[in-house]
């Protein structure tokens, strides 16, 4: 994943995380998580909800 597609999931994530998003409006736009792994832009930032959620939980 490049600088970039990293920022913009944490972007996204924020403003999900803030009500002004919702998952559905963020694109599905392909990224290498290692070279290898593809993933989507929308599957990354529903994990990082998900682990700032269980961080706040816990």
């Amino acid at each position: 994943m490049t600088i970039v597609q990293g920022k913009l999931i944490n972007a996204y994530t924020t403003l999900i995380l803030a009500g002004r998003k919702t998952i559905e409006q963020v694109p599905e736009m392909v990224v290498l998580l290692d070279n290898e792994t593809e993933s989507t832009i929308r599957k990354e930032v529903d994990i990082k909800v998900a682990e700032k959620t269980i961080k706040v939980l816990t």
